[in-house]
């Protein structure tokens, strides 16, 4: 631990437990995909269909970001798993964190805190939005801030640096596909498999979507599902 993360940590947690109301409410936001990566995915399915003479342009920037998204998170994981591991502030004893009323101790434990994989994931997607419209990529910016990544800090279970961190990654990987990736031949030809296939398109571009509201909880169940299966099967 470092000064930096244990003053602000310290100086958040001071308001833990004043409130039965406000600590129930920031555990909700954490608990409910709909209100994190819900928002996200609405404002991009908004700005999909958004009929202008830039719908190419922002659908172009909005496939980017997708990929960049998943290219993001998919570093994070590594990341978490093979960078020495961190508890989070509410399994860290020497903390005598003060737990928020509704806030679950055992949440998350035994996974790493560092580096914040929500911050990774939403601050890559507000970034991208960037590229379709100003207005809506700083709306999703400050929501990712104040609604997704404050109350991760807040319940303890990440430091600011964890964030600081998760928000570089996310950024720069996302500033990077939608100013160098949508310029190469490669990418043009998924962005036309929409024009040409919308009937395979559309429904890959659900899923993908719908995953990502639901944070791939859905995906990681079923690799966590086949992996043991392999593992039993070769037991037997």
């Amino acid at each position: 631990m470092n000064t930096f993360d244990i003053n602000i940590i310290f100086y958040i947690n001071q308001f833990s437990q004043h409130s039965w109301s406000f600590d129930k409410a920031i555990s909700f936001l954490f608990e409910c995909n709909l209100l994190k990566g819900g928002v996200l995915i609405t404002i991009i399915w908004w700005a999909w269909f958004k009929s202008d003479k830039r719908q190419a342009h922002n659908r172009e920037h909005i496939i980017s970001t997708l990929l960049c998204s998943l290219i993001a998170e998919l570093l994070s994981r590594v990341l978490s798993l093979t960078l020495p591991f961190r508890f989070r502030p509410l399994h860290e004893e020497s903390l005598a964190f003060l737990i928020p009323y509704g806030m679950d101790k055992s949440k998350l434990d035994g996974w790493s805190s560092f580096p914040s994989d929500h911050a990774v994931l939403f601050f890559a997607l507000s970034t991208g939005l960037l590229f379709v419209s100003r207005k809506a990529g700083v709306f999703a910016l400050t929501y990712t801030a104040l609604f997704i990544v404050f109350p991760r800090i807040y319940l303890g279970l990440h430091y600011p640096t964890d964030i600081i961190a998760g928000a570089f990654i996310g950024m720069t990987i996302s500033l990077l596909g939608n100013k160098y990736l949508v310029r190469s031949k490669s990418f043009k030809s998924i962005t036309n498999w929409s024009l040409s296939k919308p009937d395979f398109f559309y429904p890959v571009f659900f899923i993908l979507t719908y995953q990502i509201v639901d944070l791939f909880s859905g995906v990681r169940s079923v690799i966590s599902t086949g992996y043991k299966l392999i593992i039993f099967h070769g037991q037997i």
